[in-house]
Formats: C-alpha cells, structure tokens, sequence
C-alpha cells in the first residue's frame, strides 16, 4: 500500500510540476518577459538530459527510451526553450506509449537545418486529432496509457519556441502504431544572424 500510494504521490507531484512549468514558461511568452538568448549548446547532451527527466516514468512502464546521437552535436540555439520542446516531446512519447514500448529520439545535422525527431510505437494519433495539436483555440488534453494527465500546453509551447527559431515542427502519426514529432531549426553562427530570420509557420 505504501508503495502504490507513494506512485500516486509521485505521479500527481509530476503532474503538478509540469503544469506550472508550463503555464509559467507559456505566461512568459505571451508577455514577452521570456527572452530569446541563443548560444552554442551541445544538443546531445541536452537530449539525455531531458530524457533524465522521464527516465524513471519509463523505468515503471518498461519502456525502452533508444538515442541515435552523434558524439556531439552543437548548435547555436536558445538553450532554455530548447530544453522545453524536448521535455515535452520525450516526455509525451512516454506517456503515450505502452508497457513495454519503444521511444527513439535521433538528431543530426542535415541540409544547414538541426533535425530532431521523438519517435514511438505508442497509440497514435487520429488525423482530426493531429489538425488541433497546435491550435490555442482548440487546445486538447488527452490521457496517457496509464491515465497521466496533460496540461494542453506542451505542444504549444513547442510550436512557439521552434518558430522563434524560425524553424518548423511537423508530426506524423496512425492510431494504434505511434507518432513521430520532428522539429527543425536552420543552422546560425551568431545573434545576428537571428536579426533577419523569418518565422515559419506549421
């Protein structure tokens, strides 16, 4: 009993903590109080860090969290909202994906462009479904396969800090064998270069 109660404890606690993070990070946004400061940041060691983060959820699901990281990879980006759209990718990966299942996070360097995908073998997503995920007027929540709840701003929050970046966010998804989000971000070298970027849209 102490060991059940001690999972819901720490799965509300979890719950709770997303949201406010969320909430904080997306207030900040909308008021322009959140900054946009690249730097040179090595990603794959943002992406185990942000795996860290879900590493024990997928530890009780038995999901297997896979890397496909080059040794280092450096990129000239926010560092603070990268880490944002990675906690919530991976972390969505898990949370829709079954016992036993498989999540792969891959990112390279391809055509001048930062490439990363979250990929998993979870329940996927209905087209309908996939045509709302980044509408603030439609904002959805919907319940992992252990009935973790979400926030509804995650992915949201994702679409706003890859624009900043002026970068795109797509996913591609079939119910009942997974989704695959990818985001990419066009390689800079400095500050300015970010002076006259255009915001892409999805």
């Amino acid at each position: 009993e102490v060991i059940e109660y001690a999972k819901i404890i720490k799965n509300s606690s979890e719950q709770a903590m997303d949201l406010l993070l969320n909430l904080l990070e997306w207030s900040r946004m909308q008021t322009g109080r959140m900054p946009f400061v690249p730097e040179t940041v090595d990603i794959v060691t943002m992406v185990h860090e942000a795996c860290e983060l879900s590493e024990v959820t997928a530890r009780l699901k038995n999901i297997n969290i896979q890397l496909e990281l080059p040794d280092n990879l450096n990129a000239f980006v926010d560092k603070a909202m990268v880490g944002t759209i990675l906690r919530n990718l991976i972390s969505n990966a898990v949370k829709y994906t079954n016992s036993g299942g498989l999540v792969v996070v891959t990112a390279c360097m391809s055509n001048n462009e930062l490439m990363v995908s979250v990929r998993d073998n979870g329940v996927g997503i209905s087209k309908s479904m996939i045509e709302k995920l980044f509408r603030i007027e439609e904002s959805i929540s919907t319940k992992g396969t252990q009935n973790e709840k979400g926030t509804g701003l995650g992915l949201l929050l994702c679409k706003e800090f890859v624009e900043k970046h002026s970068g795109n966010i797509r996913v591609e998804s079939e119910p009942g064998k997974g989704s695959t989000f990818c985001f990419t971000i066009p390689v800079k070298a400095s500050l300015q270069d970010w002076d006259n970027a255009t915001t892409v849209s999805l």
